[in-house]
């Protein structure tokens, strides 16, 4: 039996990261890139979503979202630096979860995502 992990009321979330965003569209498909630096280990990374492609046998997803919208990007670390201790199931990055602000209008041409 495993022992209960203590409740912390004074958690704190981290704040959404900023990273730079680049958007390419081909016909339906939209491909949202984003790169930047983990704060956890400090590497640079990057990390793609694709819209508009349909989804993989069984109703999977895999990297895709729905529709693009204000919600944030979770990804973990994605960056290429050999970390110690990473699961060998795990081909990149430091294993930390991430949240992304989602591309500003600017970053689109003036679309929202």
């Amino acid at each position: 039996m495993t022992a209960a992990i203590r409740y912390d009321a004074d958690a704190v979330h981290a704040p959404l990261l900023t990273f730079q965003w680049h958007i390419r569209t081909s016909g339906d498909d939209v491909t949202y890139e984003a790169s930047g630096t983990c704060p956890v280990c400090g590497c640079a990374m990057t990390r793609t979503w694709t819209s508009g492609q349909p989804p993989v046998a069984k109703g999977g997803f895999l990297g895709r979202r729905r529709e693009p919208g204000p919600e944030p990007y979770y990804t973990t670390c994605r960056c290429r630096t050999l970390h110690m201790n990473r699961p060998p199931d795990e081909e990149f990055g430091c294993g930390a979860l991430l949240a992304l602000a989602p591309p500003q209008p600017a970053q689109t041409g003036g679309q929202t995502p």
